[in-house]
């Protein structure tokens, strides 16, 4: 195993309450963006073209099918969404190569890559542009010459091109499961970040992420190769749309999933369930872990999410109307509850906050509501790992900024930066009343 991705990747500052290094963060992050069905669902979108062959002349997003007919259909089809129209594009042939091309393909579970190089590559593999779509194989190179579909300058933080992924790979390599990976840059729920295409100036934001999804009928795995996949705000997106989800709750370096394991574990078990994957992935992350990945976790999205979610929304709405009350108990708490080492100082434990607030918070329905917390959290998780140096961590963050918000004396403003998007974007807060918490807590 070799770490694959650039020093800058996907790693900020350690955990901040300063403004100053919140500061520092924002600018490094705005660097780095700058540089459950076999079948197709009915009225599923199909790319144009799909099917049809495409020549060295054929318009861009013209797509070729890779054979007459669609592949047998196979126990699994993995797709991945590698984004390397940016500062990770020398990463992209070297996953490819070394890591998903180290095990493949076989008849029970097919490999699909999606890789943008964007317009100015490196050397490697022939130093070819745009994005082109490899069916996986062993010993393969991802060369040109070996790519089944080129697509050209497509944009990948567009829904559509996801959306069309999605699509085509069911068209072509049909599979009883189907499990999707996003690769490239990311920071938990905020907007700007995740799968930034520079040539495009575009980002896969997680409100157009939940349309792909619905718009495709989703999938039964997703696995985040990106920082912070592993927020509860992160994970709503694909409630209802996978049944499973690999990530970690911090920040991750040069290494995040490691294909070859993950692959091998798949092909030696075919018959896997979307749960098996997710834990697979998540320990993956464990395997030659370099000093920037220290955490990683497996989560169900089914009934015991759903049952998390709703201690969630009790235990907020229980914290809103005790806030006059228990503030100092709240900020006591909030002190001591468990961040991420390189994530955002925002992105606090979920487990952990329910615990502090559990410890320090003088009362009796705000501490059986943070033990209902607690102990969905352990339902809902399904692996776990994280080093002795990140300290408390469970498997799941949620977003919880200091007090007061601006712009009011003391604020923070890069803590409440894209409040406005969490409050009116993200399916998580419909589904619970924290972010009323929240407003109230910065109030």
């Amino acid at each position: 195993m070799h770490d694959r991705h650039d020093g800058i990747r996907r790693i900020a500052a350690p955990a901040r309450r300063a403004a100053t290094a919140a500061l520092a963060l924002v600018a490094l992050c705005a660097l780095l963006a700058l540089g459950l069905g076999a079948a197709s669902p009915a009225g599923a979108a199909t790319p144009p073209g799909a099917g049809a062959m495409s020549g060295p002349g054929a318009a861009p997003g013209a797509v070729r099918s890779p054979a007459s007919s669609p592949a047998p259909t196979a126990a699994w089809t993995v797709m991945v969404y590698m984004d390397g129209d940016n500062n990770l594009e020398r990463w992209i042939t070297h996953d490819l190569d070394t890591e998903l091309a180290v095990v493949g393909s076989s008849p029970e579970v097919q490999v699909v890559a999606l890789a943008d190089r964007g317009q100015r590559p490196i050397a490697a593999d022939g130093g070819w542009t745009g994005a082109r779509v490899f069916h996986v194989t062993e010993g393969m190179k991802a060369t040109a010459e070996n790519a089944v579909a080129d697509w050209g300058p497509i944009d990948m933080g567009s829904p559509q091109t996801l959306v069309d992924l999605i699509a085509w790979t069911r068209a072509n390599y049909p599979a009883r499961r189907y499990a999707l990976y996003f690769w490239d840059h990311g920071w938990g729920w905020w907007p700007g970040y995740t799968m930034h295409d520079v040539t495009s100036n575009d980002t896969l934001d997680m409100d157009e992420i939940r349309d792909a999804m619905q718009r495709t009928a989703g999938v039964d795995m997703v696995g985040m190769d990106t920082c912070m996949g592993q927020m509860i705000e992160v994970e709503a997106t694909f409630r209802g749309f996978a049944r499973a989800i690999a990530a970690s709750e911090d920040a991750i370096g040069y290494t995040g999933v490691e294909y070859a394991e993950v692959l091998s574990k798949l092909q030696e078990r075919p018959a896997m369930s979307a749960f098996d994957l997710a834990i697979a992935s998540a320990a993956s992350y464990r395997t030659g872990h370099d000093k920037w990945t220290l955490a990683s976790s497996a989560v169900a999205l089914d009934w015991r999410w759903d049952r998390l979610v709703t201690q969630v929304d009790l235990l907020a709405w229980k914290l809103r109307a005790g806030l006059g009350k228990h503030r100092a108990d709240y900020e006591a708490a909030y002190r001591r509850v468990a961040t991420t080492m390189f994530g955002d100082a925002t992105n606090v434990d979920l487990y952990d906050a329910a615990l502090q607030l559990r410890r320090h918070v003088d009362s009796a329905p705000i501490k059986a509501a943070c033990t209902a917390v607690m102990e969905a959290v352990d339902r809902a998780v399904l692996y776990e790992w994280s080093t002795a140096a990140e300290g408390r961590l469970h498997g799941i963050g949620i977003y919880w900024p200091s007090a007061p918000a601006p712009p009011r004396p003391g604020s923070s403003s890069i803590e409440w930066w894209d409040f406005s998007y969490y409050s009116s974007a993200l399916i998580f807060t419909r589904l619970t009343t924290w972010e009323d918490f929240l407003i109230y807590w910065g109030g």
